[in-house]
């Protein structure tokens, strides 16, 4: 037996990797506290006394040098206090040259006759740029306020000055609930933090009162009276009338949550921070590359292992060889990677099929969605990998969210930190990953659930969701004609109208094979007057010129590198996302309900890179999850599958035909040997490229005595209005007479999605008609499928099982019955056919039409959006409206940009001074 305090051998780069690990886990806990210490002392903000005759006076003239103005009608005292002891204040302030409060904590000493010995631990708690808060009432410890937009009030927050509740870290291990009590003391003056309630009104009003009266909060709104209990969430009355945002927390990690509490504080800043890590990463920078030329790296041997390839079996290697080859019909994969080094290794850029993995999520009988593989990018440090995890758009969806502290919007609002977790979203979640730098990096424009938490800022770098889920990359526009400073309003109003999210970061890596077009210097982490760049875990996100997304992740990387990698892979649009390691990472992910859970696995679990155990936040599903590469070291595992502080990405699978295979009947007449019966298959009918359109099946004994399943996909294929000129796929007969808008059952599509029952206020009737429990004797109905696909069923005469029966066997979510004559028909080879393949008569001028809906699921973002000089963007792109500087901008760009890598330490003329 080893002993216990034998030395790891440190023979090969991984151990001294490990040992360094080890190294800095072990000073996690000093470091953590001598940050709490540093913020503790930091945070304490004392001003003066002042006597003017009254405590809310005193209190004015106290914080005037602050520059606060403070509105001495708006303060409220909650607790008695003396000589030794503070009194806690909370009240309604500007700062100079603001013009909307914001709400501040704050604790005095109380003197005689209304003097102020001094005042401390002066904190705003709102920081709303765009929001007027006003109207402060209190009862105890709790203080309710409204908050006016636009001459409107939107919302009523209730605040706990006693404390956050309880919950937000019950589970949390010690080291992260003293630094939450720390954070709280920097950002509320309190360690025990505060509460937050918004009730958000779903429609704001003009003139709304607010009061304390019998124990509550009562909020007048017109005609309508909203009443809040201070010790609740949920409203006593009104509660039809908002939208209750709790308070919500994402655990921090230890290293990076030192490094941001400490370049919070005013007397720090942002400037020394990166001064340390451009030194530090300089140090390691050039210790790799010393170390890497006299000991080498085994690049295939250590790629396998990342990637998990390394002990496929024989039979497995086969299998994603032949995946590996593009489908002509399909177009994916793409292409292999084209190599940057002259010389390459085994297995680089080459596609690597994520399938058959018990922790990747994956929907029946579709092809891998996901591909993985690395590259070398860096000439001088052959050692680094990039590695590229690929998806497929039409298979995988692309999701942004806002997390819990940051960004904050204009007004108050945070996200909510995690995906969804209704049942839909959870059971096809398959991945995530970081999303790009913090908002007091550049303030660049975040929107999420179409909700606006950061405006866009011209010319960044952006990814953005459409309401129908495609999903675009590119350049922001620049301002309107004529306009020469930042404006949110303007910025603002270029938001298209059907855009529900979108992530900047920067300026664009690359653009139509140009590394950094834009001509930028400062990348991050890397000072004024820097000469080079800073190495270090930076990942990215691109769009192909096949119309696939890809994700990049690598250690010890300069922005060249991520953009050679980027070429590498054909992107036309790519851009910077998050850096620093454990800030970066991407996770792959399976899903199942509790009451089925996993198949077991046949060997032991990676726990450094693989996790099986409850879903955060749900009683339903249970989770597994693993690392994109194995050496990422993201602050926890999993991330974001969970709550976060910060905004990320995740990944829903797009279900896609054929599909799933019908459950057996009740009474196993589908298991009868007939070849074919329950699965379904879009083999004879007519599609319009892939997705396919239509798939079928059949239940039943024999020919004539069976039922007929048809799937529709409805982003392929569409009917009524709205359908466009798209080639007719398909016709239901007789059918143009059910289309009645204000029919009280029907085939409706609302919010993008399609659905059965009584069509909701603006929802668009594809098909009226009864339920289909009211017509036992149906010969034919049409619904929607647990995974959102059109679903037709025709029984045979010889059928004895229900339509409505057949319907519930396949999952079937409401239905409307079909009148005798009204069919299905598919235009195959110039012929009608039925969906057993018998011809069918069609009247066109009685039917309706299916078109194929052929939009693609990825687009440049703004095409028209050209390169600029850096001296035309850096000014606009620079301005901040909400997390603004207590000091001039730090950056300045180098003479000669990316594209040799350094860059002139001098700095320009004021006008070209602070690059984002």
């Amino acid at each position: 037996m080893k002993d216990a305090l034998e030395q790891p051998s440190v023979s090969s780069p991984r151990a001294l990797r490990e040992l360094f690990s080890r190294f800095l886990a072990r000073r996690r806990v000093l470091l953590a506290a001598l940050g709490g210490l540093v913020v503790v002392f930091g945070a304490l903000r004392f001003s003066d006394g002042a006597d003017a005759g009254t405590p809310e006076a005193s209190l004015a003239l106290a914080l005037g040098p602050q520059g606060l103005v403070v509105d001495e009608d708006s303060v409220r005292w909650l607790s008695e206090g003396g000589v030794l002891s503070s009194r806690v204040v909370v009240f309604r302030a500007l700062r100079d040259g603001d013009e909307a409060h914001d709400i501040f904590y704050a604790e005095a000493r109380p003197g005689r006759d209304g003097a102020l010995l001094d005042v401390s631990w002066v904190c705003n708690l709102t920081h709303t740029a765009s929001a007027d808060e006003g109207a402060l009432i209190d009862l105890g410890w709790r203080v309710a306020y409204l908050s006016e937009v636009g001459g409107r009030v939107d919302a009523v927050t209730v605040i706990d000055v006693g404390g956050q509740p309880a919950v937000l870290t019950e589970d949390w291990p010690l080291r992260a609930r003293l630094q939450d009590r720390v954070t709280n003391i920097q950002e509320t003056g309190r360690s025990a933090g505060i509460g937050r309630v918004r009730y958000r009104l779903l429609a704001p009003v003009e003139g709304a009162t607010l009061r304390a009266e019998d124990g509550m909060f009562w909020v007048s709104l017109g005609e309508e009276v909203l009443v809040l209990d201070p010790g609740a969430e949920a409203p006593r009355e009104g509660a039809a009338l908002v939208e209750v945002t709790p308070s919500t927390k994402g655990m921090p990690g230890t290293i990076t949550w030192v490094v941001d509490t400490v370049r919070n504080l005013s007397f720090v800043g942002p400037a020394p921070i990166e001064w340390l890590e451009h030194t530090v990463f300089g140090f390691k920078d050039a210790a790799e590359r010393a170390f890497y030329s006299v000991v080498g790296t085994d690049t295939e041997a250590e790629a396998a292992d990342d990637l998990g390839t390394a002990d496929l079996s024989e039979e497995e290697r086969r299998l994603r060889l032949e995946l590996s080859v593009t489908d002509p019909e399909l177009g994916w994969p793409p292409a292999p990677l084209t190599t940057v080094l002259a010389r390459g290794v085994p297995g680089e850029g080459e596609w690597n099929a994520v399938v058959d993995d018990p922790f990747v999520n994956s929907y029946p009988n579709a092809p891998p969605a996901f591909y993985q593989s690395f590259i070398r990018a860096d000439p001088e440090r052959s050692y680094t990998r990039v590695y590229v995890t690929m998806w497929d758009p039409r298979q995988v969806q692309l999701h942004i969210v806002s997390g819990t502290r940051e960004p904050e919007s204009a007004t108050g609002e945070t996200g909510r930190g995690m995906a969804p977790r209704d049942p839909e979203t959870l059971r096809f979640l398959v991945g995530g990953f970081n999303g790009g730098f913090q908002a007091l990096h550049g303030e660049f424009g975040m929107m999420s659930e179409g909700r606006v938490y950061l405006p866009p800022k011209p010319w960044a770098a952006t990814v953005a969701v459409y309401d129908d889920g495609r999903v675009a990359m590119g350049s922001w526009r620049g301002p309107p004609e004529g306009v020469r400073s930042y404006e949110e309003r303007w910025a603002t109003e270029q938001i298209p109208e059907d855009m529900v999210a979108y992530r900047q970061n920067l300026t664009s890596v690359v653009e139509d094979g140009v590394i950094n077009p834009w001509e930028r210097w400062w990348w991050g982490a890397a000072p004024a007057n820097a000469e080079e760049q800073t190495y270090i875990d930076r990942t990215g996100l691109c769009l192909t010129e096949e119309g696939f997304l890809a994700y990049f992740w690598g250690k010890s990387m300069g922005p060249v590198a991520l953009g050679n990698a980027m070429l590498a892979s054909r992107c036309v649009r790519g851009m910077h996302l998050d850096m620093n390691s454990r800030h970066t990472g991407f996770e792959f992910y399976d899903v199942a309900r509790v009451t089925e859970g996993f198949a077991a696995l046949d060997r032991d679990l990676d726990e450094d890179s693989e996790f099986e155990g409850p879903m955060p936040f749900s009683d339903e599903f249970v989770l597994r999850a693993k690392k994109g590469v194995r050496r990422m070291s993201q602050m926890r595992f999993p991330r974001y599958s969970g709550r976060d502080a910060r905004d990320f990405f995740y990944l829903t699978l797009r279900p896609t035909l054929p599909g799933p295979a019908l459950p057996s009947d009740q009474d196993g007449s589908q298991d009868d040997g007939q070849d074919g019966a329950g699965v379904f298959t879009t083999t004879g009918l007519p599609h319009a490229g892939w997705p396919h359109a239509f798939a079928r099946t059949f239940a039943g004994a024999a020919e004539g005595e069976r039922s007929w399943f048809v799937r529709m996909d409805p982003s392929r294929v569409s009917a009524g209005a709205g359908a466009g000129e798209g080639a007719i796929l398909a016709y239901l007969t007789e059918a143009a007479p059910l289309v009645v808008p204000d029919a009280p059952h029907a085939l409706y599509i609302a919010n993008g999605r399609h659905g059965v029952g009584a069509p909701p206020e603006g929802a668009v009737v594809v098909l009226a008609g009864s339920p289909v429990s009211a017509v036992p004797d149906a010969g034919a109905a049409i619904g929607v499928d647990p995974d959102g696909f059109i679903l037709y069923v025709e029984r045979q005469e010889g059928d004895r099982t229900s339509v409505a029966d057949r319907l519930a066997q396949a999952g079937a979510r409401g239905a409307v019955a079909l009148p005798e004559g009204v069919r299905l028909a598919f235009a195959v080879d110039g012929s009608m056919i039925a969906p057993d393949s018998y011809e069918r008569p069609v009247d066109a001028s009685r039917a309706i039409a299916l078109r194929a809906q052929l939009g693609a699921r990825t687009e440049v973002l703004f095409p028209e959006t050209e390169p600029l000089p850096y001296h035309r963007w850096r000014r606009l792109q620079d301005a901040r409206v909400r997390y603004l500087r207590e000091a001039p901008p730090t950056f300045s760009r180098g003479s000669e940009g990316l594209r040799d890598d350094v860059g002139d330490a001098a700095p320009g003329d004021p006008a070209d001074a602070g690059a984002p």
